[in-house]
């Protein structure tokens, strides 16, 4: 058996960084490997810059409640009590900027919009207009431009669900935005009647139960070689931590003999 003189004379040097780091190059080689042989399966999920005709009726929706809701925001600095005053300029000045981007989305995609708001928000503008300056004034604009946001919320949230084009997209994003910001203004001012609002509808059928995820054989293979290598792996790193650990003890114990026989 060697002594401890004899021990202390071996070199123990700790495993280089080329070596430790070799478990992990295997390993992300492996999930490497992995994603490219799922790779052909994911072209369905390429975006296209097409223009649908649902994407045709969200620059449409939008850009129709600027042709009447900018007039009502000029009517609400005329005719309403201070806080309307202010809640008709923001709104107007919203829809100054997002018209601008509408029209330019839509020259961009070669999707036409209209120049005129439709009959229904004409009527919406004369009711306005035949409302006495003051408390009725605030009642009409209230209520009209908070019940006009909300059917053009869910709208723009549908649409921005299922878009495929990531300029609609993009535009639903900030069209959402800007309607969720004018409701709230519209609410603030205490006039909304909510009882006259049309109630939510939602679906209340439960989720059907045993849905298949629609992975085909080569997928359901590919993933349970993912697991078996990844799980291999990550075991052979365990391992070699393990092998590690015994080194630097086997490495501490030459200097313990030397403590202890300077003691002795």
């Amino acid at each position: 058996m060697r002594s401890a003189s004899e021990l202390a004379g071996f070199d123990f040097e700790p495993l280089s960084v080329l070596e430790r780091s070799r478990p992990l190059v295997r390993i992300l080689f492996v999930v490497a490997l992995v994603l490219a042989l799922l790779a052909p399966g994911s072209a369905s999920l390429a975006q296209t810059t097409a223009i649908s005709d649902t994407d045709a009726v969200l620059l449409t929706k939008v850009r129709q409640a600027g042709l009447w809701e900018m007039p009502s925001g000029m009517m609400a600095m005329e005719k309403g009590s201070p806080i309307v005053q202010k809640v008709g300029f923001a709104i107007m000045m919203d829809h100054g900027r997002l018209d601008v981007a509408t029209r330019a989305l839509s020259q961009k995609l070669n999707s036409p919009v209209p120049d005129q708001p439709s009959e229904e928000q004409r009527g919406w503008l004369a009711e306005e207009m035949a409302a006495s300056p003051g408390p009725e004034f605030d009642r009409v604009f209230a209520n009209r431009l908070r019940a006009a946001h909300g059917a053009v919320f869910n709208v723009l949230a549908q649409l921005r669900a299922g878009t495929r084009n990531d300029d609609v997209r993009a535009f639903a994003t900030v069209g959402n935005q800007a309607v969720m910001r004018h409701m709230t203004m519209l609410e603030s001012t205490g006039m909304v009647d909510y009882t006259a609002l049309p109630a939510p509808s939602v679906s209340t059928t439960a989720a059907p139960t045993g849905i298949q995820l629609g992975l085909d054989p080569s997928q359901i293979a590919v993933v349970a070689a993912l697991f078996l290598l990844l799980g291999g792996g990550f075991f052979y790193v365990l391992r070699q931590v393990k092998s590690n650990r015994s080194r630097g003890r086997a490495a501490a114990r030459p200097a313990t003999a030397r403590a202890g026989g300077t003691r002795g």
